[in-house]
């Protein structure tokens, strides 16, 4: 059995100290219990140091943040000029809907009809 004492100051470690020995409590087969006991921390510490190195190294891989597109507008498009002799709207008993202008084809206009209404 081992008694720990804590009659010393803290120690303060260097940030390659603490690389070191997280690094050799994250290797294959390692138990971190004894890798803090070999260097004399708790394997708390152990687990908050490499909690930040972990934070830390993804904080670095992390991709730039997004940007916003640069738009232009252009100046609206004219509306289309109105047709000669306006627009014609015919809703058939069956909900469907043909618009037609004044220079529709009167023989394709009531074949169109007759195949929608069913006839």
């Amino acid at each position: 059995m081992e008694v720990v004492t804590r009659d010393e100051r803290r120690r303060a470690w260097s940030d390659d100290e603490r690389a070191r020995i997280v690094t050799e409590a994250m290797e294959p087969g390692a138990v971190v219990a004894h890798v803090a006991r070999r260097w004399g921390v708790s394997t708390g510490q152990l687990y908050t140091w490499r909690k930040a190195m972990l934070v830390q190294a993804a904080a670095a891989t992390a991709p730039a943040a997004p940007h916003f597109a640069q738009v232009q507008l252009a100046a609206p498009e004219p509306a289309p000029a109105p047709t000669p002799g306006g627009l014609i709207e015919i809703v058939l008993p069956n909900g469907a809907l043909v618009r037609v202008d004044a220079a529709v084809n009167g023989e394709a206009l009531r074949l169109v009809l007759a195949a929608l209404s069913g006839r």
